[in-house]
């Protein structure tokens, strides 16, 4: 049998008080504590860190570590936001830029159509000399149409 402390102190120095629910209830002497012998709640430290782990890695979602570790996906979310609370705000070294990029739509006459990729770019970039950088947005080869393509080689 588990040594019996008190979960308010945690003296070892009880009384049997009684049953509740089908459970031994006893009290402490030290703070006048009721307390069962009921294991902890939650999932282990360990549990947290391998969904945290899982989910940083990028291999898995919330929904599928949730089901494989038999919780739920918004536990799983707040356990990554616990463990990235806790995490120091990344220093930016002074010799990194940071370039906001945006895809602009156009829009043609009154039809109001939506003109533009709507899909992954690729920024290629590069320094020419010491102060000067070039960054070329270029779209997957894959996606280009014929029509499009043949516009690029007229020009």
């Amino acid at each position: 049998m588990p040594e019996v402390i008190c979960k308010s102190c945690g003296a070892s120095d009880y009384v049997r008080n009684g049953t509740v629910r089908g459970l031994q209830r006893y009290l402490c002497k030290a703070c006048q504590c009721n307390f069962t012998m009921t294991p902890p709640r939650g999932k282990s430290p360990a549990v947290k860190a391998l969904a945290t782990l899982l989910y940083a890695m990028g291999n898995m979602s919330f929904c599928g570590i949730g089901r494989l570790l038999g919780v739920s996906d918004v536990a799983v979310l707040n356990w990554v936001r616990d463990a990235a609370a806790s995490l120091p705000e990344p220093q930016i070294p002074a010799d990194v830029k940071i370039v906001m990029v945006d895809e602009m739509h156009h829009f043609l006459k009154k039809s109001q159509k939506n003109f533009g990729f709507g899909g992954q770019l690729i920024l290629s970039s590069g320094e020419l000399s010491p102060g000067l950088w070039v960054g070329v947005m270029m779209q997957p080869a894959g996606n280009i149409s014929t029509k499009l393509a043949s516009k690029v080689a007229l020009s």
